[in-house]
């Protein structure tokens, strides 16, 4: 068996030292071992330096003592030393050379694998190609067109619009480069970021081998590639996979500047800023890490304070052009937190906000949320029959974890848990979901490579002690990494070829399946068929206007739109033009009774072979103005019933016809209950009160598209109404919409109209719930 260590310093020794002798025995004796020790001194000039070898049993036992001394300039060596060093230098075996650099020689072929299972089959997985990757090109497209402008006319913006709210910066500078080169691409335009976020996988593994002195550093990485919610965000253009690769590079520079190597301050500074003009979420988290480590370590950034002062400074310099934004858009922060319907904006008591938070932060630190598969979160955002962080993962991060508060008192073990704290903290600002909480994987990586670590120590000592002959932790080691690197093209694989069946939603609410195979077919019909009015349906995904540009530069040769605008009224229909629908609308068009001559002329399937897109030409029947005239009679005519509300209130309810939920819905307070109208926008309620009711305000929980509420409240004398109205812009998720009245009203009925303003008549409108005060 053979140990080696290396000490890296000025002039290099090779030592080869005999064990004793063995006792007398009738067996055959055991060849000594040999010890190859490798030693660099840097010798000042003038300078000994005495060196002494002592070599020991396994037991401990003393066997022999050598010395001999260096000097600058150098003394002869000993000839036990000179001639054991010939003989060390013409034995060593390659293998023998090759061990002292397998950490780094397994760290690099990690980086492989990790590029690797990020690059291969790029555009299919994820199936969907999102609108929130399609937009970072796009915009940096508009970038270059316009001169390195923003839409407001500012040089190199600070943030860029994301549909209704400023979300993007780096993201989008990023592509620029890359859109110049190539142009747009789903291949490019995903690689960008996915080879940025090899930093990260070198970052996690470099903090244990630096930070830790770890030969493991290898399993950091290798294990952060096998994390599911890793692998799926990291093959996307969303801005999250940045913004956790920079978490990743601050938390390094930290480990080296803590360690003494100060100037490394600068680069924790670089990353902090880059990750937050990342994503939107890593202000907080930020924030959040930076506060804990500057209590955590104030002793040592006070013996540091030069050097601070200098990092603060840059600190403020990449805080320019955040303080630029604000100024040149005043309240867009607090509108970005109106959109996205947080709870710090409601009339709640702070206690119960706080509440709230932390309520969310601790399930973002709940272990279940990370391991067992969620059902709760978008099917676009996890991978079917996967924890956010995989099983594999599980044994080596708890054990990490252990490992890491026993050694809380050591500042490498603290930036870990502190990273740990701080990866929720940006997610329960608004609510828990896997692309704000992402940052998680970078300290459960670290914590994963230090319980690898661990776990191959142990099991190697003990068969190291059972069969000595072998190096138990090599072998060990060479075996784990076999084993996650075939789990991560194992993954891969399963991507590829099961993803596309995960769920059989395809539309809107699910997968948001086909930019890339849609746009290609409209290509190639339009190609075959020149002179085509083409309209293409918009409703299969979220902002397909920004994924059409992505595909096709401006002016685009077909509209985007509806037959829902020709299901509602007469519209001009002629002859060249032909739809591009999706299954809802193909039934809605065959239900109708509004169309003759329907021809489907081509077909898109879904991966599952069900069709998903029509290419359709069709025209009027002769009598459809009298359809029309009848159904927007029908659509008015309003139903009534009798109620009793909770409080006992009995009032007679004139409403919009419906087609999902009960009248009784919108009165019972329930968050889950709602009602749909039926085709009918505005959806109207007559409130007509057993009794006079006082109000001072009227607020209706409405649908996410843009909305108004009109209140006509009737005093009971007879006197005319008074109309008020409110409304709100466009939020991922519903939301409360109040009216206030300019003073306490006495009411005997109330008419309320909830618009969706962004629709026709015929469109549907939902309502949660209806209160007054």
């Amino acid at each position: 068996m053979s140990d080696e260590d290396s000490i890296s310093q000025s002039s290099e020794e090779n030592l080869s030292q005999p064990a004793a002798a063995p006792p007398p025995s009738t067996e055959q004796p055991t060849p000594p071992a040999e010890i190859h020790l490798h030693l660099q001194v840097e010798v000042p000039p003038n300078t000994s330096l005495h060196l002494t070898v002592e070599s020991r049993t396994r037991e401990g036992k003393p066997l022999e003592t050598r010395s001999l001394t260096f000097s600058n300039p150098p003394l002869p060596l000993p000839d036990w030393l000179e001639a054991a060093g010939q003989a060390v230098q013409s034995r060593p075996s390659r293998w023998e050379r090759i061990v002292p650099h397998l950490p780094s020689l397994l760290l690099g072929l990690a980086l492989l694998v990790y590029l690797a299972t990020r690059l291969i089959g790029l555009p299919d997985f994820p199936v969907y190609f999102f609108t929130d990757e399609a937009v970072q090109t796009v915009l940096a497209a508009d970038l270059v067109r316009d001169g390195f402008r923003g839409y407001s006319g500012e040089f190199l913006p600070t943030y860029f619009p994301n549909g209704s709210m400023y979300n993007l910066s780096l993201s989008v500078y990023v592509q620029v480069l890359p859109y110049l080169w190539f142009g747009k691409s789903v291949w490019v335009t995903r690689a960008v970021p996915a080879i940025i976020s090899l930093l990260a996988a070198l970052a996690v593994g470099l903090s244990l081998q630096k930070g830790f002195g770890s030969r493991f550093g290898w399993g950091a990485a290798l294990l952060l590639t096998v994390m599911p919610a890793w692998f799926l965000h990291s093959r996307t253009a969303f801005e999250a996979g940045l913004g956790v690769t920079f978490f990743a590079a601050l938390v390094y520079s930290y480990l080296r500047y803590r360690q003494g190597e100060t100037a490394w301050i600068y680069g924790a500074v670089t990353a902090a800023a880059l990750a937050f003009y990342s994503y939107s979420p890593a202000q907080m988290v930020i924030a959040s890490l930076s506060l804990f480590l500057l209590i955590s370590d104030w002793r040592y950034h006070w013996q540091q304070r030069r050097r601070l002062l200098l990092a603060l400074g840059l600190a403020a310099l990449f805080a320019l052009p955040y303080f630029r934004f604000q100024i040149e858009h005043p309240g867009e922060t607090l509108r970005h937190l109106t959109l996205l319907n947080s709870y710090w904006l409601t009339d709640r008591p702070l206690l119960a906000k706080l509440g709230i938070y932390f309520g969310e932060y601790l399930r973002g630190l709940n272990p279940l949320y990370w391991y067992v598969p969620q059902s709760g979160e978008l099917i676009r955002h996890v991978m079917k029959g996967y924890g956010h962080l995989g099983w594999i993962t599980l044994p080596f991060v708890a054990i990490g974890l252990i490992r890491a508060l026993r050694g809380i008192r050591r500042s490498e073990y603290r930036l870990i848990l502190l990273a740990l704290l701080a990866a929720p903290s940006g997610a329960a600002l608004v609510k828990l979901g896997i692309t704000r909480a992402l940052f998680m994987v970078i300290p459960a990586a670290l914590l994963g490579g230090l319980g690898l670590e661990s776990a191959i120590g142990w099991l190697g000592s003990r068969l190291q002690k059972r069969w000595p002959r072998p190096n138990w932790t090599i072998g060990l080691s060479l075996l784990i990494f076999l084993i996650l690197a075939a789990a991560a093209f194992g993954m891969l694989q399963d991507a590829l070829q099961n993803a596309p069946f995960w769920s059989s939603d395809y539309g809107l609410s699910g997968l948001q399946w086909g930019a890339r195979q849609l746009f290609a077919e409209v290509s190639d019909y339009l190609n075959q068929n020149p002179g085509v009015d083409l309209v293409v349906s918009p409703s299969w995904a979220n902002g397909t206007d920004v994924i059409a540009r992505f595909f096709f530069d401006d002016p685009q040769p077909f509209r985007l739109g509806s037959i829902e605008g020709h299901l509602n009224e007469v519209q001009p229909l002629a002859e060249n033009t032909r739809f591009v629908m999706i299954p809802e609308e193909w039934l809605k068009v065959q239900e109708s009774n509004k169309f003759t001559d329907i021809q489907v002329e081509r077909t898109l399937n879904y991966p599952n072979g069900k069709v998903g897109f029509y290419f359709v030409r069709l025209r009027y029947v002769e009598n459809a103005q009298q359809i029309f005239d009848q159904e927007r009679q029908e659509r008015r005519a309003l139903q009534e019933k009798a109620l009793r509300l909770n409080d006992g209130t009995l009032l007679k309810v004139r409403y919009s016809r419906l087609d999902m939920g009960e009248i009784e819905h919108v009165f019972d307070g329930q968050p889950g209950t709602l009602i749909r109208t039926m085709e009918a926008n505005p959806l109207v309620l007559n409130l007509i009160f057993n009794q006079p009711q006082n109000l001072q305000s009227l607020t209706a929980r409405i649908g996410g598209v843009p909305g108004k509420v009109v209140v006509w409240v009737y005093p009971p004398n007879g006197s005319s109404p008074l109309r008020f109205e409110a409304d709100k812009e466009e939020t991922p998720d519903p939301r409360d919409v109040t009216v206030l009245f300019d003073t306490e009203l006495t009411a005997g009925q109330i008419d309320i109209e909830v618009y969706s303003t962004r629709d026709g008549e015929s469109a549907h409108v939902h309502l949660w719930d209806v209160s007054w005060k």
